[in-house]
């Protein structure tokens, strides 16, 4: 099952038992950038020292509406400080991140990623924008990732092989989100 990270952001996060745990407010990585779990949205209006997070391992079932959690202990406290790389609100955000061949080609930025939740596998390809009127114009572009691409994740950009400007797709109806690829 592959899932994008736009999807899963704001989804609610139920036990068991129905009664809810929270909603995903972030897709969190680790430093290889393999999926590590969701952020919470915190309940208070003030800025707190920890986040709540659930790990990849906690979450039973990923549904299309909601994220079922395994059991009641599945939320857990950690501090901000370790939580460098999620999808937009960490440290090192993947969203916006440019996105070049190691020949200098600017494919654009990163504006969705797609990933295997169950698999703790860096994600397999990106959704990217040149903006908004080209969005609306001509639609985003997904880039898929071969297995054995070797992509550079570096802290200000992403460097793809130069084959991957070929094997961008338009993504012209919006559509596509939730399909599988």
């Amino acid at each position: 099952m592959i899932r994008q990270a736009q999807q899963v952001i704001g989804l609610p996060l139920l036990r068991k038992n129905g009664k809810a745990a929270g909603r995903v407010l972030d897709v969190w990585f680790d430093e290889f950038w393999r999926f590590c779990g969701v952020v919470l949205r915190e309940r208070l209006p003030w800025p707190q020292r920890d986040v709540r997070v659930v790990r990849r391992e906690r979450i039973a079932s990923w549904g299309e509406d909601a994220l079922m959690l395994e059991d009641g202990e599945a939320v857990e406290r950690l501090d901000k400080r370790q939580l460098l790389r999620t999808f937009h609100t960490g440290v090192v955000r993947l969203k916006d991140m440019p996105v070049y061949t190691v020949d200098g080609q600017e494919l654009g930025r990163v504006s969705d990623v797609y990933f295997r939740p169950n698999e703790g596998k860096p994600w397999i390809g990106y959704e990217l924008t040149d903006g908004f009127l080209a969005d609306v114009y001509e639609g985003r572009r997904r880039l898929l990732l071969p297995e054995d691409a070797e992509v550079v994740i570096g802290e200000d950009a992403i460097l793809v092989p130069a084959s991957c400007e070929r094997m961008l797709e338009r993504n012209l109806s919006g559509k596509e989100q939730g399909e599988s690829v």
